[in-house]
């Protein structure tokens, strides 16, 4: 192991002279102020050495062979693990707790950094107002250049959220294809599957155009397809399980879109995992997510609905909600374009396809319109540095 003092004008400067000289896998075991800055001390090989050394440590000796026997013909099984020695578990949680300290720390210590950059705040509270998730303002706020003026700092961030935001290029389902709807309950599958069937009827008919339905648990939900089906002059068909979706795809071959509504599930519901296996045939799967829920439910969401592999996202809802960062947070943290954007019921007015900067235009417009009050406490809480608020 070995170990080194660091001095640097403060500690950004002070992690890129470790990662410089003793690479990214070093550990900072102390840091504190100094009259020209901060100071450093930084370990090589730290985890490693102690673990290794308390194993050699902890590690009873190994017991004499058993004779070899052979049984049936059969290998043996493999031998369980040795369970970690009482030592070696309480070095982990050691070692677990100097992390998380020297994580605060270092919280701390860009948290007063950033109190001295009045315009970086500023722009961090901005983001935090249009309710982006704290990680990603914070990597936004970490962009901008160190002596941005008042005006830079005002809208640079603002482009650099439009940069990240993943939409689908264009009109996508104009240009047809199998594309089934995937989500939640209470998501808006329904009404979107509607409303992108009567974008693709303005533009082309109805001849090519067909609408099925897999949702067999919601009570009433197939009935509200028939009645938009009707109300567009297209077929409606059902489909219980994949072999008989497989086969309505088979009959439905020559329509150029169809669009496939499925059932919602809770995202802890066990059947959503058999929903999820309804892929294939050349079918896109698109997941849709509510604006109006909450940050951390949209991350599990996503996760849950992974075995689907959905190639893009719908955001409805976004009439109901007051921020619409925490959708867009989630969209940029998973890699999931954004195809389309529902801003109410009515079919087919309530759609459009997503474009970034109209995505943050309509968060900032909402941002201005409810603003929420948020002081240097709230924004250390969400920069991780609460201890250092005062």
């Amino acid at each position: 192991m070995k170990i080194k003092r660091f001095l640097a004008k403060n500690m950004r400067e002070a992690i890129r002279m470790v990662r410089e000289e003793q690479g990214p896998d070093a550990v900072i075991l102390s840091n504190h102020r100094v009259a020209d800055g901060v100071e450093v001390v930084a370990a090589t090989d730290y985890d490693a050495a102690l673990m290794q050394q308390a194993i050699r440590r902890a590690a009873p000796p190994e017991p004499p062979s058993p004779p070899s026997r052979v049984r049936d013909d059969a290998e043996p099984p493999p031998p369980m693990p040795p369970p970690p020695s009482p030592e070696l578990q309480q070095l982990r949680q050691e070692l677990g707790g100097m992390r998380k300290m020297l994580e605060s720390q270092m919280a701390g210590q860009a948290w007063r950094e950033l109190r001295e950059q009045p315009e970086k705040l500023r722009a961090l509270q901005a983001m935090i107002q249009l309710g982006i998730e704290p990680r990603l303002a914070r990597e936004i706020i970490g962009e901008l250049p160190a002596a941005a003026d008042a005006e830079r700092a005002r809208f640079l961030p603002l482009g650099l959220l439009t940069r990240r935001i993943p939409v689908l290029p264009n009109d996508v389902v104009l240009d047809g294809g199998v594309i089934a709807l995937v989500g939640p309950t209470g998501a808006g599958k329904t009404t979107t599957i509607a409303k992108l069937a009567a974008r693709y009827a303005e533009r082309h008919g109805t001849r090519d155009l067909a609408l099925v339905s897999t949702d067999h648990f919601r009570v009433g939900a197939q009935e509200q397809l028939f009645t938009y089906g009707r109300l567009l002059g297209v077929p409606v068909q059902t489909a219980a399980g994949a072999d008989e979706l497989r086969l309505v795809l088979s009959r439905l071959a020559d329509r150029k879109l169809v669009l496939i509504d499925t059932a919602g599930f809770g995202p802890r519901d066990a059947r959503l995992q058999a929903q999820a296996a309804i892929k294939g045939h050349g079918m896109q799967n698109w997941l849709v997510l509510s604006a109006t829920t909450q940050a951390a439910d949209l991350d599990a969401v996503i996760r849950r609905y992974a075995p689907a592999a959905p190639s893009a996202c719908i955001v409805t809802k976004l009439d109901e909600t007051l921020r619409i960062g925490g959708v867009l947070s989630a969209a940029i943290h998973h890699h999931l374009p954004i195809a389309y954007c529902c801003d109410g019921q009515r079919v087919p007015e309530d759609i459009d396809a997503a474009r970034a900067n109209q995505l943050v235009l309509r968060a900032t417009q909402l941002a201005r319109s409810h603003p929420a009050r948020i002081d240097d406490a709230t924004l250390a809480l969400q920069f991780g540095a609460v201890h250092v608020a005062q």
